[in-house]
Order: C-alpha cells, then sequence, then structure tokens
C-alpha cells in the first residue's frame, strides 16, 4: 500500500508540474499556434456535426475552451496539454491493472512522457490529442471488460470509443483489434454479447458523421480516400520511390519513438511470449495493426509521421513490465535514454543559448520544425495597422492558403471571418462555407496574403487597383526562415477561381 500511494503520488505530481511547464511556456513565447490548431479553432465558430477533414469533437474542445478562456493561445494551448495529461494517467492505471506493480506503471508514464510522439501530441492541439487520449482510455475499459465480463465495463468502453471516433475516425480500429484478440485468445468469447454490444455503441458515433456527409456529397470519405491513394489521381510508383516511402515510414515511426529507447523495445519484442501470455498480446497486437496498416500504405505513398502513432501508446507498459526484470544495466540504461530524450526535447524547445555556441549548424532554423510557429502574431499585428493606417474599414481578409487564412482568423483584431480562394489547390473545409464572391461590386476592399513570389495576375485582375504590396519576413532564431507578400486592393469585382474536384 505505501508503494502504491508513493508512486501514485509520484506520476500524479509529474505529470501536473510537465503540463503546468508546457502552458507556462506556451504563455511567455513568442510562439504562434500551430496552423492546424489555427484551422479547428476556426471551426469552432462554425459549429457543425462534422467537417470536410475531421469529426466534430475538436471543434468542440476548442468551443467550450474558448468560451471559458477567451480566444487566445492558452485556450487552444490547453485542450493539449489536459489530454496528454489524462492518457499518461490513463497508461498508468493500465500498466498498474493489467501487472499490478506500481513501479511498473510509474516507469510506464514516464516514459511515456519523454517519447518525441507523444511529447508533439501534448503541445498541438490537432485531432491526435484527443485521439491518444481515447484511444488508451478504451484499450483500459475494454481490458476492464475483458476481466470481469460486465457489461458496464463494455458500455462505457463503447462510450470512449465514440468519443475517440467523432475526434478522429481512425479511433475505429479499435473494434477489429479486439476482434482479432479474441479471436487469438478466446475465440468463444468473440461470439458473447459483452463484445458485440461494444461495438453496437461504438457504431453509434457513425450517424452523425454519415448523416453530415450525405448532406454534402461525402467529402470526407472523399478526401480520406484520396488521402490513402483510393480516391483522386494515380501517379506511376517505381520500385525506388516505394523502398524510399517505406524506408521513410519505419525510420520516422521509430525516431517517432526516441532512437535510444529502440534497444529497450528490441529486448521486449524478444522477450514477448505473445502465444501465452495474453496480457502482453493485448498491449502488443495495437501497435502490430496499426503499424502494418500504414506500411501497407507505405508502400504506395507518404505517410505522414503522426498517423500511426497513436498505436504506440502501450508500448511503454511493455517496456517497462520487462524492464522489472531485467538487470541493473538495463535499468541504468533506460535512466540515462529518458534523460537523453528529454535533454534533446528541451534543446528543442530553447534553442536560442545553443545557437551561440553552434546550434544553428546542426539544427538550421529554415529545418527546426518549430519555425512553422513563428511570425503570424506578428503578420496579424501588420494587417491590423494596415487596416488602421489605410482606413480599411469596409475590407475582407484572403489567402491562398487555408494556413495564412485560419492564422490571420485567429490573430487579426476582432477574428474576422477569413476566407481562402482556390487557385488551383485541392478543397478545404473554406469551400463548404461561403466565400469572397459574396463581396463582389458592393466597395470592399480585399487583404491578400499569398507565400507566392508574386501575386498572381487573376488576384490582381479580379478589382479595381491595388493601394499597396509589401514583403513581409517571418524571423525565427534570427534568421530569416519565410517570406510573404501583403497586398491591399480596393473593390472587388470578380476573382475566377479554380473549380477542382481534388479532395
Amino acid at each position: 500500500m505505501k508503494n502504491y500511494t508513493f508512486h501514485r503520488t509520484l506520476t500524479l505530481c509529474t505529470l501536473a508540474l510537465v503540463a503546468i511547464f508546457k502552458l507556462v511556456y506556451f504563455s511567455f513565447s513568442n510562439h504562434s499556434i500551430f496552423t492546424e490548431e489555427a484551422q479547428y479553432w476556426l471551426w469552432s465558430k462554425h459549429l457543425d456535426w462534422n467537417y470536410y477533414s475531421k469529426p466534430l469533437m475538436i471543434a468542440v474542445y476548442n468551443f467550450i475552451s474558448t468560451t471559458i478562456f477567451g480566444d487566445t493561445d492558452f485556450a487552444i494551448k490547453f485542450n493539449a496539454v489536459l489530454f496528454s495529461f489524462l492518457s499518461a494517467w490513463v497508461v498508468f492505471e493500465l500498466a498498474l491493472t493489467i501487472y499490478k506493480k506500481t513501479n511498473i506503471a510509474f516507469w510506464s508514464a514516464m516514459m511515456l512522457t519523454v517519447m518525441p510522439f507523444f511529447h508533439l501530441g501534448s503541445i498541438f492541439h490537432t485531432t491526435d490529442s484527443s485521439l491518444y487520449f481515447f484511444w488508451i482510455l478504451s484499450l483500459y475499459l475494454i481490458w476492464k471488460a475483458l476481466e470481469s465480463d460486465r457489461l458496464k465495463w463494455w458500455i462505457l468502453a463503447g462510450i470512449a470509443t465514440v468519443f475517440g471516433i467523432l475526434s478522429k475516425n481512425i479511433m475505429v480500429l479499435t473494434l477489429p483489434i479486439l476482434g482479432l484478440y479474441l479471436l487469438l485468445t478466446d475465440k468463444k468469447r468473440f461470439f458473447t454479447k459483452g463484445p458485440w454490444l461494444y461495438v453496437l455503441v461504438s457504431c453509434l458515433s457513425l450517424l452523425p458523421i454519415l448523416i453530415w456527409n450525405f448532406q454534402n456529397d461525402f467529402v470526407t470519405f472523399k478526401h480520406v480516400g484520396t488521402l490513402g491513394g483510393v480516391e483522386g489521381e494515380k501517379k506511376s510508383l517505381t520500385l525506388i520511390q516505394s523502398l524510399k516511402y517505406m524506408g521513410e515510414y519505419l525510420g520516422g515511426q521509430l525516431g517517432f519513438l526516441s532512437p535510444f529507447f529502440i534497444p529497450i523495445l528490441w529486448m521486449s519484442f524478444k522477450k514477448a511470449k505473445l502465444r501465452t501470455d495474453s496480457r502482453t498480446l493485448f498491449l502488443i497486437l495495437p501497435t502490430l495493426v496499426v503499424w502494418a496498416l500504414f506500411f501497407v500504405m507505405a508502400i504506395f505513398k507518404n505517410v505522414n509521421v503522426n498517423w500511426p502513432a497513436f498505436g504506440m501508446l502501450t508500448l511503454p507498459i511493455v517496456m517497462a513490465h520487462y524492464l522489472d526484470a531485467a538487470s541493473e544495466k538495463w535499468k541504468k540504461y533506460t535512466l540515462v535514454s529518458g534523460i537523453l530524450t528529454g535533454s534533446l526535447l528541451l534543446i528543442l524547445l530553447f534553442p536560442a543559448p545553443f545557437d551561440a555556441i553552434g546550434f544553428k549548424k546542426i539544427l538550421k532554423p529554415s529545418k527546426d520544425p518549430l519555425n512553422r510557429l513563428a511570425g503570424y502574431r506578428e503578420m496579424g499585428a501588420r494587417v491590423d495597422f494596415l487596416k488602421d493606417s489605410l482606413e480599411l474599414e469596409d475590407s475582407f481578409v484572403y489567402s491562398d492558403s487555408y494556413h495564412l487564412s485560419s492564422e490571420m482568423a485567429f490573430y487579426v483584431q476582432g477574428n474576422p471571418q477569413t476566407f481562402n480562394i482556390n487557385l488551383g489547390r485541392r478543397k478545404n473545409q473554406f469551400d463548404l462555407w461561403p466565400g469572397i464572391d459574396q463581396f463582389e461590386n458592393k466597395g470592399l476592399g480585399g487583404i491578400y496574403i499569398t507565400r507566392e513570389k508574386e501575386i498572381q495576375n487573376v488576384v490582381e485582375m479580379g478589382f479595381d487597383q491595388k493601394v499597396l504590396e509589401e514583403k513581409f519576413y517571418t524571423i525565427y532564431r534570427g534568421d530569416t526562415v519565410k517570406t510573404y507578400i501583403i497586398a491591399v486592393f480596393e473593390n472587388l469585382n470578380h476573382i475566377q477561381e479554380v473549380q477542382t474536384n481534388s479532395y
């Protein structure tokens, strides 16, 4: 009981400190919110049953947090930090429930906290943040149901899966994973009412998705099909290109886990007795299924490194379990690996002191992933200045990039509705909302932002005249990493946008 209380308290305190650190970091840094975060925030201003590329809950979470904290960076980041805290805590509880040892549970949560994939999911409020939580929560509740065979746990697991699917569609994989697990461990149980009650409850999540897509030409299915290589134009694929995709996929996943943890993972997999140990099979099977699915996809197309990351949430438990019986050398190695991984993450968060000693040569600002968080706050302030100095009361803000349009909606004073014109891009959520054609021949001016080297001719021809054009430079770690054009136009007539069926 003493160890139980100690490890539980230590875990809670550590996770709370990490959460507070992340909130403080983003509250005092000059980073803007990520473009995907800005997009999902904008969705929360247009609540609906589903959206172009994702289900509804990402917008609901943002609606709740911004209602409480206002339309602020803190309100957006709070969601990511909260979900990461809860995810790590459920990992602790799942490890404790399966292996009955608090030290295994503690180290499971600690290893997870420093793994790069989990770190990114905990500082950016994307659909991965809530997916991580509901994925691991569903697995925890499924295990409780398997242990007790009580219907209440199957129902609770189904409810968690409903929220998971409505957070990110890929959550639906819990259903075939459970079926496969039962077929491998207890075929008779496959036909009992508990698992099928879980499936029935889980499938309730499909109703808003299907109804909304039926009303909107099934755009989500077309979009997902394009990402998966089922829909859209088919490009010829060479063996070299396929090998490149697979290599990038495998390297990305191992890097996302942390290179320092790979020996521990290898040792754990070697010692795992999946045929006789149903507990370890329950933890490893989700990873294997998810990795295999995306590996097949990687044969044909590039797979973003974050797509399969949720499948790794149970790996720290497996690693902690086998480390518990390992030699002291392995335990010391794990501790050092965790410290090194955490230290590298801190360097990425605070690169400035290390730039003075040559860190720029190792990680150039132009290659630094965090440069994607630079400049949007300042760009919004510049747009505000232009609107004020040029007295642009009757004007709208728009771009050829949904990233820029979303960021300006967040950072321009008053959070105006912005617009994303189509000059050859694939479709997105903006195409389901009213466009700038509603302002034609009404005497309204436009503030246009693009990352192109020059303003497209079709944009210039759409207005009576151009009032101003200037370059905007994004500075990160002392270097210019991006260059944009901000242009002000007078009186919109008509911009001939591209009509596309690309999803």
